[in-house]
C-alpha cells in the first residue's frame, strides 16, 4: 500500500472524512514496473542507525528515492534490502546530484513525528557549495527571499514574480565557497538561487543552462553537499546532529 511505503499520508484501512481536501494527488496503491537498471557505482555510508531512523551519507548521483526512472538504485531500496526493513523512507528531499546527510524513517509508528519537524521547519539543514565566479555575499549570514516557479514538463525552476516564496540564509566561507541554510524547501532552491546571483554551482547541468539529462554520466559531480543536519528528536527530546564527510 502507498501508505505503508511512505508514498501516502494515510495508512491502510484509515477512514478519510468526507470533504477532506488533499494538498496534492495522493496515491492509494503504488506498484510501478521496474525496468532494468545499470548499477550506480557509488555507495552510501550509514552514519547512525536506530529502531526509529537511519541516517546515511549519500553520495553524488545516487537518488534518495525513486524518481520514476530509477527504482532499484536508490538509497531507499538499498537500505530496505540491506537492513531487511521495507518500512524505510527518506524524510526529506536530497537531489540525485547532491551528496550529504540524509535522514530516513525506519519505523511507521514514529514517522509522522519526524515528518512534522520538517513541515514546521524545525530542522536545520546546512549546505556547502563551490561556485563559479565570486559570490556577492559577505561572511555574515544574509537572508534572501525569492519567488520560484516550477514549470510543468521542464527541469529548470524559474525565479519569477508570482512564484512560490522561498527563503535561504547564505554566507561566504572561502574562495568561491558559500554556506547555505534553506528555510523553505522548494525544488532546486539552492541551485536556482545561486544561478540567479550569477554564481552557479560547479558541475550544475541545469543552471544556468540546461545541458540535458544523462543518468549514466558520472563524470562531473555537482559541487553541492548537505554538510550538516540538526534537530531536536521529537521522541526523546534530545538534540541530534549529523555531518557529511563529503566535500564539494
Amino acid at each position: 500500500m502507498a501508505g505503508d511505503a511512505g508514498d501516502s499520508p494515510f495508512r491502510f484501512g484509515e477512514a478519510i472524512p468526507a470533504g477532506t481536501v488533499l494538498e496534492r494527488p495522493t496515491p492509494a496503491w503504488f506498484t510501478p514496473d521496474v525496468p532494468v537498471e545499470p548499477p550506480i557505482p557509488f555507495a552510501h555510508v550509514v552514519l547512525e542507525i536506530t529502531g526509529r531512523y537511519v541516517v546515511v551519507d549519500k553520495p553524488h548521483f545516487l537518488p534518495a528515492t525513486t524518481n520514476g526512472r530509477i527504482v532499484r538504485e536508490t538509497v531507499q531500496t538499498r537500505l530496505r534490502v540491506e537492513l531487511d526493513n521495507p518500512d524505510i523512507v527518506p524524510l526529506h528531499r536530497l537531489d540525485r546530484l547532491t551528496a550529504g546527510a540524509l535522514l530516513c524513517s525506519a519505523d511507521p509508528e514514529t514517522r509522522a513525528a519526524y515528518q512534522s519537524l520538517f513541515q514546521r521547519r524545525e530542522v536545520t539543514k546546512t549546505y556547502l557549495a563551490r561556485v563559479v565566479g565570486e559570490p556577492l555575499v559577505g561572511e555574515e549570514w544574509t537572508t534572501i527571499d525569492l519567488p520560484m516557479r516550477k514549470i510543468s514538463g521542464e527541469r529548470v525552476v524559474q525565479v519569477a514574480v508570482g512564484g512560490v516564496p522561498t527563503r535561504t540564509r547564505i554566507r561566504r566561507t572561502g574562495d568561491r565557497l558559500v554556506e547555505l541554510q534553506p528555510v523553505t524547501g522548494h525544488t532546486h532552491q539552492l541551485r536556482a538561487l545561486l544561478a540567479h546571483l550569477g554564481c552557479p554551482i560547479v558541475g550544475d547541468d541545469t543552471y544556468p543552462v540546461d545541458t540535458g539529462l544523462d543518468l549514466a554520466d558520472f563524470s562531473t559531480p555537482l559541487g553541492l553537499v548537505a554538510t550538516r543536519l540538526q534537530l531536536v528528536d521529537p521522541v526523546d527530546g534530545r538534540f541530534r546532529g549529523w555531518r557529511s564527510t563529503h566535500l564539494p
